[in-house]
């Protein structure tokens, strides 16, 4: 082959070369292109919604500005009216503080019944799926709610919760601000029933409380009693366990995270008032309590027993001390059970023992009792209370009033 058809033969190569690169090129280029309107069109179309988005947002706080200064010029008919709606409830009809009883006090601790919810138990009445001597009804939340028990209260801005107007100069019964009952009840207020407790750290935000003021300013976080139909229901999850449930002057929890916040930079001390059907009383009285919060969730801390109900929360086996808390849908206990599942309410569950959270029954020894109110240290395993109360103060005499 001469130099020249080889030199030939490798501009053919290389022509072909240039040919299907530039076929590559007119195929790319269009495409592209084809990107780069895409990509305009997108931030126009992006653009125009930002626009639309800042007019919107422009007649939100005019809107905004609108109602400010209406509130400004309401008359004071209105006031008053809303003033009036968050007046004191009345005092409570039967008193919560008696704590004198009429059994001895040297009554013997029944033994613990073996595994407390044992196998059999959960075989012969099914998970308790039988008739009771009271109805459990769903869980549904209350009208209070957990929306109603912490709330903002904004500078001359009535705030309306749960049909509820809050303002910041609220009747003249709530000018006097503290942090706790015990608080109140040291600057006068003497009287038994809804208050509205400062959070520590914060500016406007208050818990809605029930302050027993006849027993020494005790803030109640439980309440369990025959208050009738429907039934407050506490065989509930975590998150209603957390924000509270219930009415304050009725049955109700006031919540693990509003607990916390209450006591969090305070010593407290504990006291659980109990109440049977015979209409017996007895307390148990803890120098020392102390809620984690949520990260540890919300595990108990108590210490100091004195009183005449006997000490069921520190009991070595079945009591609550340093258990974190349980529900049906989170549980954190020690046993392969579910406990909070299986006596069916949230509680500081160590092993599946006996709580103050259960079903209430009327009849104290329903053969599910071991599923209703249970102080074991009292009335034994499988009695289940009419009554119960838990309330907590500031511990030390020169705690933070205001």
């Amino acid at each position: 082959m001469s130099p020249m058809e080889t030199v030939w033969e490798k501009m053919e190569e290389v022509w072909d070369v240039v040919v299907g690169t530039k076929s590559s090129v007119d195929v790319l280029v269009p495409k592209s292109e084809a990107l780069l309107n895409t990509s305009q069109r997108q931030e126009r179309a992006i653009s125009t919604i930002q626009s639309d988005l800042t007019e919107k947002a422009n007649r939100i706080i005019q809107n905004l500005d609108q109602v400010e200064q209406t509130l400004k010029t309401m008359p004071r008919e209105v006031t008053s009216v809303v003033r009036e709606r968050i007046n004191p409830v009345t005092l409570l009809h039967r008193s919560t503080t008696n704590t004198h009883h009429h059994v001895q006090d040297d009554t013997p601790a029944e033994d613990p019944p073996g595994d407390l919810v044992d196998q059999s138990f959960l075989t012969e009445h099914n998970n308790s799926d039988m008739m009771l001597t009271t109805t459990e009804r769903p869980p549904t939340r209350s009208p209070l709610g957990p929306s109603g028990v912490v709330f903002p209260s904004v500078q001359r801005k009535p705030v309306t919760i749960n049909n509820t107007f809050v303002i910041n100069q609220p009747h003249e019964q709530y000018l006097k601000q503290g942090y706790s009952c015990l608080g109140l009840k040291d600057k006068g207020m003497i009287e038994s029933g809804t208050y509205y407790l400062k959070i520590r750290g914060t500016t406007y935000w208050f818990l809605k409380v029930f302050c027993d003021m006849e027993s020494g300013g005790w803030t109640v976080i439980q309440r369990r009693d025959d208050f009738g139909e429907p039934r407050e229901t506490f065989n509930r999850e975590w998150d209603d366990y957390k924000h509270g449930f219930g009415n304050p002057e009725a049955e109700f929890w006031l919540g693990n995270e509003n607990i916390y916040m209450l006591t969090n930079t305070d010593d407290y001390m504990l006291r659980v008032e109990l109440e049977d059907f015979d209409g017996n009383r007895r307390y148990a009285e803890y120098s020392t309590f102390k809620l984690h919060s949520e990260k540890d969730n919300y595990k108990l801390e108590i210490g100091g027993y004195s009183g005449n109900a006997g000490d069921s929360l520190n009991d070595p086996w079945y009591g609550s001390n340093l258990s974190p808390f349980s529900t049906v849908n989170r549980d954190n206990d020690r046993s392969s059970l579910n406990c909070a599942s299986m006596l069916k309410g949230g509680w500081w569950w160590r092993s599946c023992g006996r709580g103050l959270n259960g079903i209430y029954l009327t009849d104290p020894n329903d053969l599910t009792a071991r599923q209703g109110i249970v102080w074991f240290r009292w009335r034994g395993w499988d009695y289940t209370l009419k009554k119960s109360v838990l309330m907590i103060r500031p511990k030390n005499k020169d705690r933070k009033l205001s």
